[in-house]
């Protein structure tokens, strides 16, 4: 990785991801949010081993927990595993490709003192190509 602070920044989320079950939750909560009770129907483990698994993904901030009424809500944390997935192809340059960006994380990404990786940041114009590459 390319410095300490992205190393503060991906660790958690790929210590959460780390876990098949935690990688299957994730999938769930992509198509709506989801009650514990609904998660733990899904899987063949207990409900504390369940939400267990849903405090790492909140702890990694994969995920957002939401209360309406007597009922808890996970859902997708979209804008958190955006960045995330952004932040991993920079550390290593032979990933980077052009990439459309929000323009959340566009911001984000410019206020670092880090160089970017190649294309990154240029949603709509044409990719960059490498040097050496022939086509």
């Amino acid at each position: 990785m390319k410095n300490e602070q992205n190393d503060k920044a991906l660790a958690p989320a790929l210590l959460a991801l780390a876990d098949k079950t935690r990688l299957k939750i994730l999938l769930m909560l992509e198509s709506k949010p989801r009650t514990v009770g609904e998660i733990v129907d899904f899987f063949d483990l207990s409900q504390p081993t369940i939400t267990r698994h849903l405090q790492h993904l909140l702890k990694a901030g994969l995920v957002i927990r939401q209360k309406q009424a007597q009922k808890v809500f996970y859902r997708l944390n979209a804008d958190k595993i955006k960045d995330f997935c952004l932040e991993l192809v920079g550390c290593f340059p032979c990933c980077c490709v052009t990439v459309p960006m929000t323009q959340k994380a566009a911001s984000k990404h410019s206020d670092r003192s880090r160089t970017t990786p190649k294309g990154a940041g240029r949603a709509g114009k044409k990719p960059v190509k490498p040097q050496g590459v022939k086509k």
